[in-house]
């Protein structure tokens, strides 16, 4: 596990890798027809350099803050994310070609749900650390099955008055509707594929603005939120974290107790662990 500055990275994020997710949101309404509501539906960007949209070209990412919008009737929960990190190969017409998948982090997807919108986009990026982003990730060799992928669990908790709940369900990986290389060959076609309709962008459109990147951070899909978790929004003096964790090394009761024991700094991230955890403003 490395440390690394990934806060220029071209940013996209799935919608719908998660059963149920969706529906818990809302968010399902954006669809006009799901023909498997369990599998992936769509991409949406959080981050584009040199976007066209403004609001697409600011740097959302913060490892320690969440800022919450302007405007004090905004609703906005937190959304705990794996994130991809993958090499992006294109053709000499700028179609992407290929993408392979080098290192995994957390994302908080933080989204603003009651949002005036055109775009499923402006839900996600605000401005300046709208979106949260951990600083440790882990190398990947091969996206293929495995016993240290096996065993990774993702887990999302929310803080107020100096305690800790579960906000999204603690789950394996390999509960994401699609992972490994199914997950990589429809990350592909979507970016080929998708059109700038409705609520969404065209992201090969996206890719060309932000001059053909050649590293994509692609979070994979929020867990589903637990019942604490749907009834709760983020508010000014709150924190959020975000764990991946090996289960061969910590259960999830070893997690929370850590978390509980570090009130003013966060836990510290290693081979087995990392958190991100943010501050709300």
């Amino acid at each position: 596990m490395i440390n690394r500055n990934k806060g220029v990275l071209f940013g996209l994020g799935v919608a719908g890798n998660s059963a149920g997710h969706l529906q818990q949101t809302g968010e399902s309404q954006a669809f006009n027809e799901l023909d498997d509501p369990n599998k992936p539906q769509a991409l949406f960007p959080f981050y584009v350099p040199q976007a066209e949209d403004a609001y697409l070209a600011e740097n959302p990412y913060s490892s320690d803050i969440l800022q919450l919008p302007d405007c004090e009737q905004a609703l906005v929960q937190m959304e705990p994310e794996v994130a991809l990190k993958l090499s992006a190969f294109y053709a000499a017409d700028g179609r992407l070609t290929h993408l392979k998948p080098i290192a995994m982090t957390l994302v908080n997807d933080v989204t603003y749900r009651n949002a005036k919108i055109n775009k499923l986009a402006q839900k996600k990026n605000w401005g300046s650390a709208s979106k949260g982003l951990a600083e440790h990730e882990i190398n990947i060799i091969d996206f293929t099955a495995g016993p240290q992928l096996e065993a990774l669990r993702l887990c999302g908790f929310h803080q107020r008055d100096g305690q800790w709940q579960l906000c999204g369900e603690d789950v394996a990986l390999t509960q994401y509707s699609y992972f490994y290389d199914q997950l990589v060959q429809w990350l592909l076609d979507q970016i080929q594929q998708q059109q700038e309709t409705g609520l969404f962008h065209n992201i090969q459109a996206l890719l060309a603005q932000a001059d053909y990147p050649d590293t994509l951070l692609i979070a994979i899909g929020a867990t589903r939120y637990s019942d604490y978790g749907l009834q709760h929004q983020l508010l000014s003096g709150d924190q959020s974290a975000v764990v991946l964790y090996d289960s061969r090394v910590y259960d999830f009761d070893e997690v929370q107790f850590l978390l509980e024991q570090q009130l003013d700094t966060p836990p510290q991230s290693d081979d087995a662990i990392i958190f991100l955890r943010q501050r709300v403003v």
